[in-house]
C-alpha cells in the first residue's frame, strides 16, 4: 500500500481531539484548507512541511525520529515498537521511549500500522529525504556504497579477504558473494577482533568520524601505516574524494558499541552560570536604556535637521554613519543599531522622491513618556525582521552588509527574539540563586535553544549573540543578567513591565540652568518636549543625563528656521531656566533675530508671466488653482510649487492657453532600476504569519473532514501527484522500473516503461531500456506511475 494512502488511513483513525492537536501545532497542512484526508496524508507528506516540522522539535524527539528511520526500512514495509527501538538508543528504557514515539505520531511524522501480527510505529517515506544523508550523524550504508562506487566494492571484497586470511570468522554467511552483506554481518559480531588488528590511534580516528561520518584527510598524506589507509584498504572507510572520507554507517554503529545514539539527552542542559547582585543589575539596565532614549532621540534631531542620504545600492553607507556618529557623539555601531530601531519604530521613514530617509515630524514621540517610548521600541524590536547584528559583515560577494539595506533581512528574526527571551527567562529560573541575578552568556544560551530546536543551531549561532546586545541597549538585560523587564517581555506581560519601568525611572525635569558663558545645564534627564526644544536652540555637548548645551548665532537660526521668533525663544527659555536669562544670552537671541530674514529663499519649481494683470489676478483668485500653490511676487509674475509641465496642463484645463517658455520642457528622468529607492528596500517592522489558524478554521476543518466518508484512494490532483512521486521515489531506491503515462511535446498521451534515476528540480531522470538512453520528463507532463511488478 502506499504511504501516503496508510497515512490517511491512520489519520481517519485519530479523534477530533488528536486532529486538532495536528492541525494546530502544523497548520500548514490545512492551509488552504483540504477536502478529506488523502488530501491531509498527501499535504503533510510534502517535503517542505515534513521540514517545517523537524524545526520543532527537541534534541531527544529528533533523536529518536532518527532512530526510527535508521531501524526500520520503509520499502520493506518494517515497523518498529519502543521496545524494539531500546536496543539501538544507549542506557534507555521503553517507558522513557514510549512519549516520544507518541509525539512524533501525534505530528503525523510518524504513522501506526501492523507489523508481524503487531501494532508497529512506520517513519513517512519523506524523512529519509528531509533529514538529510547523515541522519544521527551515521554516513551510508555500506550496501548502498558498494552500488554507488565501483572502486570502494572493490575495497570491501579486498577487506573480506583480508580479514578471513587474519584468522576474522565471520559468521553466517559464510561462502556468499556479497561482500556487503559479509562484513555487514562481520561488523555486527566481530568488531572487537576487527579493532584489535588494526593500527594505533586508529581509536581516536573513529571517535572523531562517529561525531561527523565526513572527514578532511588527503590522500597526499596517506600512507600504508596510517590508520585512514588501512581503513580504506579493508573497506571500513571510503573516499569521497582527494580531501574527503565518509565513514559507512555500520562501521559508525560498531565504533559506538552496536548502538545508533549513545546518550539520549531527555532532559535540558543547565549550565553554570555566574552571578551579579539586582541592584548592580538594574542600575546597570535602566542606565543602558536611559541612554538609548537619550541617544535615539537625538539622532532624531539630527535627522530632522539634515536627512540620511542613501547609497545607489540601497542603504546607509560608512560616510553617513560617521557624520551621525559625530554629531550625536556615539559609537558608529551605536548609531547603526539606533538606525535600525527608528526605522522599525517608524520614527524615521524613507522619502521616496529624495531617496532619504527623514524624520516623522508628527510630535508623538516627544509628547509621550519615557516608559511608553520604551514600549513602542520594543514592540518594534520585537517584530523586526531584520538582523541589525549581521550589519558591517561581509556578503558572500565581498561586499559589505550596510545599515538599513536589504541584505539585513532575516525574516526569521523576530521567532528567533522570541524564543532567545523565553529561553533566558527559563535559564534565569532553573540556574537561580539567592545571591544575585544570573549572568547569561551566549553560548550558554545557544546550548539551551540548541537542544530546544536543534534544526536551528546555526541560525540561534548566528543571530543570539546580537540580540543579547540588543536587549541590553533596551533594558532587558543588565550586566548579562535578565532584568524584571526582561522576563515581563518575555511572558508578554507589556502593561506589568510598564508599571515597572514607570516606578523605576526617575522623573524628569522641565528646568534647565543658563550660564553667562551662553551654556546650559541639565542637571537630569529632560522631559521629552523641553529636550527636544532645547535641542532645537542650542547644540549639546557631552554624554549623559547631565549634558551642557551651548548656544550659538547658528542654533538660534535653526529655531528660527523652525517657524520661532526672539519672542517665542526667549519665553521659553524664561519658562524653563531655573535660573534668570543671561544678559548675553538675551543680546545673543534679538541680534540674531534682528538680521533673520533679510533675504528670504523659497520654493518655486514653475513660473506665469503675463503682461495682463486682470488674468493673473482672476488666476490667483480661481480656487480650482489653489493646489498649484501660487504666489505673486511682482504684478506681473507668479511662482507655483508644480513643475511646468503639471503647471501648464492645470493651466490648460481652466481654459488658459499658456506657452511653454525656452521651447518644449524635458520629461523626467527614471533611472535604470527603478528610479529612486522606495520604501519596499525596508521591509514592513510586522508581516503577517501566513500559518496562522483560528479555533474557527479548525472546526470547519474537521468538520468537512469527518464529512468526507471513509479514506479511500487519494482525490484530487495534489494528491494524485504526490502519490505519483512517492512511487517515482520508491522505484529509484529499489532500482526497479516503471510504467509512466505522460503527455508528449505535441499532446499525445504514451505509455512506456523507464528505470528512473532521480527526482529533482520538477524533472524526472530516466533511462529508457529500449534505446539504451537517458531521458529527462518534466513531473508536470506525468499523468500516471506504476511499478513494474516482477521486473
Amino acid at each position: 500500500m502506499s504511504a501516503i494512502r496508510a497515512l490517511s488511513r491512520d489519520l481517519a483513525s485519530r479523534s477530533d481531539a488528536e486532529l486538532r492537536q495536528l492541525i494546530s501545532a502544523r497548520p500548514d497542512v490545512v492551509l488552504p484548507p483540504v477536502p478529506d484526508f488523502s488530501a491531509l496524508a498527501a499535504r503533510a507528506s510534502t517535503r517542505v512541511s515534513v521540514q517545517r516540522a523537524l524545526e520543532s522539535l527537541t534534541a531527544p524527539q529528533l533523536l529518536v525520529l532518527e532512530t526510527v528511520v535508521l531501524a526500520t526500512d520503509v520499502d520493506a514495509a518494517t515497523g518498529t515498537t519502543a521496545a524494539q527501538l531500546k536496543r539501538y538508543i544507549a542506557n534507555t528504557t521503553a517507558k522513557t521511549l514510549e512519549p516520544l514515539l507518541a509525539h512524533l505520531h501525534a505530528l503525523a511524522l510518524l504513522r501506526t500500522g501492523t507489523a508481524k501480527g503487531r501494532s508497529a510505529y512506520f517513519p513517512l517515506d519523506t524523512l529519509t529525504e528531509a533529514l538529510g544523508p547523515y541522519p544521527g550523524g551515521l554516513g551510508r550504508p555500506i550496501t548502498a556504497l558498494s552500488q554507488q562506487y565501483p572502486e570502494y566494492a572493490v575495497h570491501v571484497h579486498n577487506g573480506v579477504a583480508t580479514f578471513r586470511a587474519e584468522g576474522v570468522r565471520f559468521p553466517g554467511l559464510p561462502t556468499t558473494d556479497d561482500d556487503a552483506a559479509t562484513l555487514v554481518t562481520g561488523l555486527a559480531v566481530c568488531w572487537d577482533t576487527i579493532i584489535g588488528l588494526a593500527p594505533e590511534r586508529t581509536g581516536a580516528l573513529l571517535e572523531k568520524l562517529t561525531a561527523s561520518p565526513v572527514g578532511s584527510a588527503p590522500a597526499s598524506e596517506a600512507m600504508s601505516a596510517t590508520p585512514v589507509q588501512w581503513l580504506l584498504e579493508r573497506g571500513l572507510l571510503i573516499r569521497l574524494d582527494a580531501n574527503h572520507v565518509e565513514l559507512p554507517r555500520e562501521v559508525g554503529i560498531a565504533a559506538r558499541g552496536g548502538v545508533i545514539i549513545p546518550a539520549l539527552p531527555v532532559a535540558p542542559p543547565v549550565p553554570s552560570l555566574k552571578s551579579v547582585r539586582f541592584s548592580l543589575r538594574d542600575n546597570a539596565a535602566f542606565g543602558a536604556l536611559a541612554e538609548t532614549l537619550r541617544l535615539l532621540t537625538e539622532l532624531l534631531a539630527v535627522i530632522h535637521g539634515n536627512p540620511v542620504t542613501t547609497l545607489r545600492t540601497g542603504g546607509v553607507g560608512v560616510r553617513e554613519i560617521r557624520r551621525l556618529a559625530d554629531a550625536i557623539r556615539a559609537d558608529r555601531e551605536q548609531v547603526v543599531w539606533l538606525l535600525e530601531l527608528g526605522a522599525a519604530a517608524r520614527l524615521i521613514v524613507l522619502d521616496p522622491d529624495s531617496s532619504r530617509w527623514v524624520a516623522v515630524s508628527d510630535g508623538a514621540w516627544h509628547s509621550i513618556d519615557r516608559d511608553e517610548q520604551w514600549a513602542r521600541l520594543v514592540r518594534a524590536w520585537l517584530d523586526l525582521e531584520r538582523a541589525p547584528s549581521l550589519i558591517g559583515g561581509k556578503l558572500p560577494t565581498g561586499s559589505q552588509v550596510n545599515a538599513l539595506s536589504s541584505e539585513a533581512i532575516r525574516t526569521d528574526a523576530p521567532a528567533v527574539r522570541r524564543r532567545t527571551l523565553v529561553a533566558a527567562a527559563s535559564l534565569s529560573a532553573e540556574a537561580a540563586n539567592d545571591g544575585g541575578a544570573c549572568v547569561l552568556d551566549a553560548p550558554a544560551l545557544i546550548t539551551l535553544l540548541a537542544w530546544e530546536r536543534p534544526r536551528l543551531r546555526r541560525r540561534f549561532a548566528r543571530l543570539v549573540p546580537g540580540i543579547l546586545a540588543e536587549m541590553g541597549h533596551l533594558g532587558l538585560l543588565g550586566s548579562g543578567a535578565l532584568t524584571g523587564l526582561g522576563a515581563a517581555v518575555a511572558e508578554e506581560r507589556f502593561d506589568d513591565a510598564l508599571l515597572s519601568l514607570r516606578d523605576a525611572l526617575p522623573k524628569p525635569l522641565s528646568h534647565f540652568m543658563l550660564q553667562a558663558d551662553l551654556t546650559a545645564v541639565a542637571p537630569g534627564y529632560l522631559e521629552p518636549p523641553v529636550a527636544r526644544e532645547l535641542a532645537l536652540l542650542a547644540a549639546a555637548e557631552g554624554q549623559g543625563p547631565a549634558t551642557v548645551y551651548r548656544f550659538s548665532a547658528q542654533s538660534i537660526r535653526n529655531a528660527l528656521d523652525d517657524g520661532q521668533d526672539a519672542a517665542s525663544i526667549l519665553a521659553f527659555l524664561n519658562k524653563h531656566s531655573a535660573t534668570d536669562v543671561p544678559q548675553p544670552l538675551r543680546y545673543l537671541v534679538e541680534d540674531t533675530a534682528s538680521r533673520y530674514g533679510s533675504l528670504r529663499v523659497g520654493p518655486a519649481f514653475s513660473y506665469v508671466r503675463s503682461d495682463d494683470d486682470a488674468a493673473l489676478t482672476a488666476l490667483l483668485a480661481d480656487p480650482a488653482a489653489a493646489a498649484l500653490g501660487l504666489v505673486q511676487l511682482a504684478p506681473t509674475v507668479v511662482t507655483a510649487q508644480a513643475t511646468p509641465a503639471e503647471l501648464s496642463g492645470a493651466l490648460r484645463e481652466l481654459g488658459y492657453s499658456p506657452a511653454l517658455e525656452g521651447g518644449a520642457v524635458p520629461r523626467p528622468s527614471v533611472r535604470a532600476g527603478g528610479g529612486a529607492p522606495s520604501s519596499s528596500s525596508f521591509l514592513p517592522a510586522t508581516r503577517t504569519n501566513p500559518w496562522v489558524l483560528t479555533d474557527e478554521d479548525a472546526a470547519a476543518q474537521l468538520q468537512v473532514l469527518r464529512g468526507s466518508a471513509r479514506p479511500g484512494p487519494a482525490s484530487g490532483a495534489e494528491s494524485e501527484a504526490l502519490i505519483g512521486l512517492e512511487t517515482l521515489r520508491t522505484a529509484i531506491r529499489t532500482r526497479q522500473p516503471v510504467r509512466l503515462g505522460f503527455a508528449d511535446s505535441v499532446g499525445n498521451s504514451i505509455r512506456q516503461i523507464f528505470v528512473p534515476l532521480s527526482v529533482s528540480g520538477g524533472r524526472v531522470r530516466l533511462i529508457d531500456p529500449e534505446k539504451d538512453t537517458e531521458r529527462v520528463i518534466s513531473v508536470h507532463r506525468i499523468m500516471d506511475v506504476e511499478t513494474v511488478e516482477g521486473a
